[in-house]
């Protein structure tokens, strides 16, 4: 079983579209066990939760266009990372590939391309393999980022004319502004949005920032060395874990769509448990607190969730040999 991830931020449209209509963003988001910081800040989600939220959303709302609606106000801030990647850029082409590129890193198992046909380039999303119901309406979700993208890169003014869905023809996009003229052919293989190949050569509307962009620090990602299990729930759960309580196994199966003794056979493969696995991530998350001079041991060991600042020192002194204290000592003598 392999488990793909999902940069949350880029549902903030969906979310803001729910609280705009009157509904309760916080139900939808609870039944997906997605934490509202996650859209706001930035984090990993599984892709199922991700797709399951945006089904939930159209039948919750029983607006079959509700997606392409939703993102009419995307804004290039809601791709995070991807966004201040694109600001450096020069030219449409450059930014389009870059954030194709990025893409596959943000939204795990999915890819996107451009495909130059001609006078006409096609924006290209493939998906390989079906995750959930939801899937249908994430091709809407990706078309409507991708005119965004366009428009926001080459031409403001710019309107879609023509589409390819994967599966079959969709037409929920007709009753949108700026996609009434669009049509829409059904693709074997691909969902692609199609806009002139003279727009891949244009300079963008803005000065390119000039600094580089680092993939591992724009993105959380879990500790160097170990199999892919082990790395995607390792990011999974420290994404959750500034925001609520560690969760369980089952509930990480549920996020992921597994069952509790597929995980724990797969981490056991791996040579991890789910406890040490955590006891892991307590440890980073604590080096990393250790190294604010201010912060009182105590507080770290609440903020970790440990019952007392005892529990907290044997665990410590357990993975390194030393106590709390002495690691913030001995980093201390070693930055002077």
């Amino acid at each position: 079983m392999q488990i793909e991830l999902f940069d949350a931020r880029v549902l903030a449209p969906l979310v803001q579209f729910l609280d705009h209509g009157g509904a309760r963003s916080e139900t939808y988001l609870e039944r997906a066990a997605i934490p509202q910081e996650l859209i706001e800040g930035g984090g990993w989600i599984s892709k199922k939760q991700a797709y399951d939220f945006t089904y939930d959303v159209v039948q919750g709302t029983q607006c079959p266009d509700a997606v392409y609606s939703a993102y009419l106000g995307f804004e290039l801030a809601h791709l995070g990372p991807i966004a201040d990647a694109i600001r450096m850029c020069r030219t449409v082409k450059e930014a389009l590939e870059l954030a194709a590129r990025l893409g596959n890193i943000a939204y795990q198992g999915s890819e996107y391309f451009l495909r130059v046909d001609g006078e006409t380039t096609w924006f290209c999303y493939r998906e390989p393999q079906v995750v959930s119901i939801g899937q249908p309406f994430v091709i809407d979700m990706t078309l409507a980022v991708y005119y965004h993208l366009i428009r926001i890169t080459a031409d403001d003014s710019w309107r879609p004319e023509r589409m390819l869905t994967q599966g079959g023809i969709i037409d929920r996009h007709h009753s949108v502004m700026n996609f009434e003229e669009c049509r829409a052919n059904g693709h074997p293989e691909i969902s692609a949005l199609g806009f002139p190949t003279r727009y891949l050569s244009r300079r963008l509307p803005w000065e390119p920032q000039d600094s580089e962009f680092d993939e591992r620090q724009a993105w959380l990602f879990g500790p160097d060395g170990h199999a892919p299990i082990v790395d995607v729930l390792y990011r999974l759960v420290a994404s959750r874990f500034p925001h609520r309580k560690l969760p369980t196994l089952e509930q990480v199966a549920n996020m992921v769509g597994s069952s509790p003794a597929t995980l724990k056979r797969q981490l056991q493969a791996a040579g991890m448990s789910y406890g040490r696995l955590l006891d892991r991530l307590r440890f980073d998350t604590a080096c990393e607190m250790l190294a604010i001079k201010q912060m009182p041991i105590r507080d770290i060991a609440y903020e970790l969730g440990y019952s007392g600042t005892n529990n907290f020192v044997r665990s410590f002194r357990r993975m390194t040999g030393l106590t709390p204290g002495g690691y913030r000592q001995r980093q201390a003598e070693e930055d002077a």
